[in-house]
């Protein structure tokens, strides 16, 4: 059975009070200003018509996707839990049709921006949702001489914002709120990490892909950089990485049995860039000498020039095209923001000028307060105990923090939770061809996580659609690690049932 989770009852006590309705009681959104909830100021409450919210400076295709909404009550708030703290956050409760459930959304990267967009999503779903800025706007420069901050941005933020966002709903809402969730990638991986690690008693349901090491996958992107602009004959442009793409699909598609352009197992795929080496002058078709080496320092890893230790995990062949948000004429922002202000402790850093060192600079990368942006504990044994949930799923063509981490964490999870544990409470799963955080509306990961907890049924396969190029092309199988989607060899290779989970 899950255990009821408990938040601070003295912040709902406190939140419901004030009114003279008994606690189940509903209260009208305009009235949620008024709330006493402790360091928490609350800016506003208002009742949003459907298709009416419509965010400053969004316009487009983004403003599109607002205008869907359903009607909602909008709240926002700013949380001081330290005197340096100044944390903005939106809670958004649908104004009919809730769930009974509550899924916060994380800020991608490293952070600054409430993840509306998300947000949005969500809500149609039919969930109370939350966010916030974590704790700062903009960049990073906050980190060089306000430690509560880098706290507040690394876990007191998410947390915060949960604690009173419960306590808001419970107010708000006639029925109780049932369950917790998190789905996170990126930044939001980041919060999901830490939330399950430091307050096991957060949520119900934790679903997380995308994971966070942040001082390793900083130095990794500053890496791919760096490997396609020792000079300028090593630059791999988009063109050329998409003949690496084409030319590793066509190595190792097929290795399934199935050729749906990706590639099910990356692991067993050997693929050596110098295939497409130029025979003789430099061509469209073909990589120059130096292209190939960049592009075989790329596919390594980063390591460490002195030692040839491994720093951190390699790509997987399929995520190529992808590489180029690292391969630009400037290096990527993510590993800029981070060298600048948790490693460097200076605002003028430039990759260009002063060059990362793969050996001495790894230290320094992972001084106290940049680990302080890690969330790679696997005890989370407190998490488990209460009855929660964790599902880990990953793409094999992640590009950004790269799919070896997520399979390091699980085992070790498995490792220290044990096995007996583990099987009944924690799961990953791989998913072929999925870049960084990309959303291609195949599975709903939270749902999983609600059947999971309602079942009392750990997924062993999970079965979705197989989308391609906006388009739905069929259904889709995924199977609990290390067990991989295998085809019978016969019928339609878009039908989920011509394919079994088996161990590779």
């Amino acid at each position: 059975m899950v255990s009821k989770l408990v938040t601070t009852s003295s912040s709902i006590l406190i939140a419901v009070a004030i009114f003279t309705q008994p606690a189940a009681a509903a209260v009208p959104c305009g009235m949620l200003t008024s709330l006493s909830l402790p360091n928490v100021t609350i800016t506003s409450a208002q009742s949003v018509a459907a298709g009416a919210f419509a965010p400053p400076g969004v316009q487009g295709n983004q403003a599109a996707a607002y205008r869907t909404m359903p009607a909602f009550c909008r709240v926002t708030a700013t949380l001081k839990p330290t005197s340096d703290s100044d944390i903005k956050m939106e809670l958004w409760m649908p104004a009919a049709g809730w769930n009974g459930l509550f899924e916060l959304r994380g800020t991608a990267g490293m952070g600054g921006t409430t993840p509306l967009p998300a947000m949005a999503a969500t809500l149609k779903e039919g969930y109370a949702t939350a966010g916030s800025d974590t704790g700062h706007v903009g960049d990073s420069r906050y980190a060089l001489d306000h430690p509560e901050k880098v706290i507040d941005f690394s876990y007191r933020s998410a947390h915060e914002v949960t604690v009173h966002s419960k306590a808001i709903i419970a107010a708000f809402y006639d029925n109780a709120l049932r369950l917790s969730f998190i789905d996170g990638c990126g930044g939001g991986a980041f919060t999901a990490q830490n939330a399950m690690q430091r307050y096991p008693g957060d949520f119900n349901g934790i679903a997380i892909t995308g994971f966070s090491h942040k001082t390793r996958h900083a130095v990794w992107q500053q890496w791919v950089w760096d490997a396609t602009h020792k000079d300028a004959a090593s630059n791999l442009p988009n063109d050329k990485l998409a003949l690496l793409n084409k030319a590793a699909l066509d190595a190792c598609d097929a290795l399934d049995g199935v050729r749906n352009r990706e590639i099910e197992n990356p692991t067993v795929c050997k693929f050596d860039p110098a295939v497409l080496q130029c025979q003789g002058a430099a061509g469209a078709s073909c990589l120059t000498a130096p292209q190939v080496e960049a592009a075989r320092k790329i596919y390594a890893g980063p390591t460490n020039p002195r030692t040839g230790q491994a720093i951190y995990y390699p790509p997987m062949p399929g995520s190529e095209i992808a590489w180029s948000a690292m391969t630009g004429a400037q290096p990527f922002n993510f590993a800029t923001d981070f060298m600048k202000y948790f490693v460097f402790n200076d605002p003028n850093w430039d990759g260009k000028t002063r060059p990362f060192n793969y050996d001495s600079d790894v230290a320094l990368a992972e001084n106290p307060k940049a680990l302080l942006t890690n969330a790679n504990n696997p005890d989370i044994r407190a998490f488990l105990d209460r009855g929660g949930k964790l599902l880990l799923y990953e793409g094999w063509s992640d590009h950004f923090t790269l799919p070896g981490i997520a399979i390091d964490y699980y085992n070790k999870v498995v490792q220290t939770v044990g096995v007996e544990r583990a099987r009944d409470s924690v799961r990953l799963f791989m998913m072929p061809g999925l870049n960084h955080c990309e959303d291609r509306g195949e599975f709903d990961m939270v749902r999983e996580l609600e059947k999971w907890i309602q079942t009392k049924t750990a997924p062993d396969r999970i079965v979705g659609s197989r989308v391609w190029e906006g388009k739905v092309a069929g259904t889709r199988l995924l199977c609990a690690y290390p067990q991989v989607a295998t085809y019978s060899g016969t019928g339609n290779t878009d039908d989920v049932a011509n394919y079994t989970c088996k161990r590779p």
